[in-house]
């Protein structure tokens, strides 16, 4: 890299970056960069303090301005100076999708009411922040989810969480050895119908070295211009959500391209899991590292992978549990409260998702929290009535091996009844009677005699209406 490449990235890292997400209300992103990089290898007893110390404060920030939290507090007979400890944050009843729903605007902190009617009657995108916000009384930005558990969940802040995710990512991108400033792609949630202007594009990728790619309904003539763009670009870093990054890899494979004109450094895939068949997709066409973000829009960035592929919570920012139930034996529903005070407060909020919280044992030395076997949504387990859990990992072991890595383009199960499974398949050139018959083999040793398996080939997958490609339809309702 020559030294004019330096500066410029310095430049970026240090002073656009950072001033333009001030301007934004996003503020503190470097400062909190900087004290994340001390306080990932803080001993356990000094993050659970600073944890503690930082809950209390975002429920008395709740009490005392969100309806919502007033009420919710009162009837529970529950106070901030009652959390004594971690164990005692239980006492707080978790906080539902449903209950954000029907109570969206009384968990608004009352001081920010009168931004509403501006945040709700704007066309702005979802999640686009206010132009020089910094220093606007209508700091209000409306968000929404993905709408991958059904419909889009709507839900307000004003800079706070975004600014806290800008220090997770920086800090992501440090642990792979790229700072803050070097050049990266990210595959956005938005289709080449709806890319923004010229003018944003060239101040995103001048100020923030941000390259913006379509990430959504693509096509080969899509991925193309992906491709394209990258090679004029060459990002040292590409993100995109999941679904994205692996559409990408697998046209550059059918299609023969070279992706070494553009190689990154560094792939991060977030918004999905990132299961061993897509990472192995990554690994093989873009040879590189791979990493992965869990978070969650309403919340922010709850955790990444690190390079010894251990999944760290930010603990500095976020409290996560996982109640554990008979029902999943030691994993539990991941609950997770956002440790940034914001406008509009998620405590114990689920994820919907299961997995288990457990101490650091990870070769990086960071004392940061992990989360183990994270196994995706709730909905996507399914028990077998002999007590068997099969989970999104299974399926994608399954299709990771043998015959069916190499002839099965894209697959989807389907849990129609109890006894009854679906497997959709888009198979390749090559895929024959054999490799179902190797599947059913596998199958049979895994389930029950009474559970019937119908496979069903066809030309495509599509994905939800969020862009995500969904691994499991359980259409059952239940677990059985």
């Amino acid at each position: 890299m020559s030294a004019l490449h330096k500066i410029d990235d310095w430049f970026v890292g240090r002073v656009s970056f950072p001033l333009t997400n001030y301007l934004f209300n996003r503020r503190g992103v470097l400062a909190s960069y900087r004290q994340l990089l001390k306080s990932e290898y803080y001993p356990e007893e000094q993050l659970q303090e600073m944890q503690l110390r930082k809950f209390r404060a975002v429920l008395r920030h709740a009490g005392q301005f969100c309806p919502y939290y007033t009420n919710k507090f009162r009837q529970l007979g529950v106070a901030p100076d009652d959390i004594k400890s971690l164990e005692d944050v239980r006492s707080i009843t978790p906080l539902s999708r449903q209950d954000v729903a029907e109570h969206c605007q009384e968990m608004i902190d009352a001081r920010s009411r009168h931004s509403l009617p501006q945040a709700q009657g704007l066309s702005r995108a979802p999640g686009q922040p206010v132009l020089l916000g910094r220093f606007r009384s209508a700091t209000l930005v409306r968000n929404s989810s993905s709408g991958s558990t059904g419909a889009p969940l709507v839900f307000y802040d004003d800079g706070s969480i975004s600014a806290a995710s800008w220090a997770v990512e920086l800090r992501l991108r440090h642990w792979y050895g790229i700072e803050a400033g070097a050049r990266e792609a990210r595959m956005m949630r938005m289709s080449t119908d709806y890319m923004p202007n010229d003018r944003k594009l060239w101040a995103r990728q001048r100020l923030w070295h941000q390259l913006v790619l379509p990430g959504h309904n693509l096509t080969d003539k899509e991925y193309a211009f992906c491709v394209q763009r990258l090679r004029q670009f060459k990002p040292r870093v590409l993100w995109g959500f999941t679904p994205a990054l692996t559409g990408l890899a697998e046209y550059i494979r059918r299609s023969a391209d070279d992706a070494s004109s553009f190689r990154p450094e560094l792939t991060i895939a977030w918004a999905a899991p990132l299961y061993q068949r897509e990472e192995k997709l990554l690994k093989d066409v873009f040879d590189c590292a791979v990493s992965s973000l869990y978070s969650a829009r309403e919340v922010g960035h709850v955790g990444a992978w690190c390079p010894s592929h251990t999944l760290h919570v930010n603990q500095e920012q976020m409290l996560v549990e996982s109640n554990a139930s008979p029902e999943h034996g030691r994993l539990g529903e991941i609950i997770v409260t956002p440790l940034t005070l914001s406008p509009m407060p998620f405590i114990r909020y689920r994820l919907g998702d299961l997995g288990q919280v457990a101490r650091s044992q990870c070769a990086c030395g960071r004392t940061l929290q992990t989360i183990e076997e994270l196994l995706g949504r709730t909905a996507e387990i399914f028990v077998t009535k002999d007590g068997r859990t099969i989970t999104p990992g299974f399926w994608c072991r399954l299709f990771a091996t043998g015959g069916p890595s190499e002839c099965v383009e894209r697959f989807q199960i389907v849990y129609r009844q109890t006894d009854q499974i679906s497997i959709r398949v888009v198979r390749r050139n090559g895929f024959s009677e054999s490799i179902e018959e190797e599947m059913q083999r596998t199958l049979r040793k895994n389930f029950s005699p009474e559970i019937r398996f119908q496979f069903e080939y066809v030309p495509h997958i599509p994905p939800q209406a969020s862009g995500k490609y969904q691994i499991v339809v359980n259409e059952v309702g239940r677990q059985d």
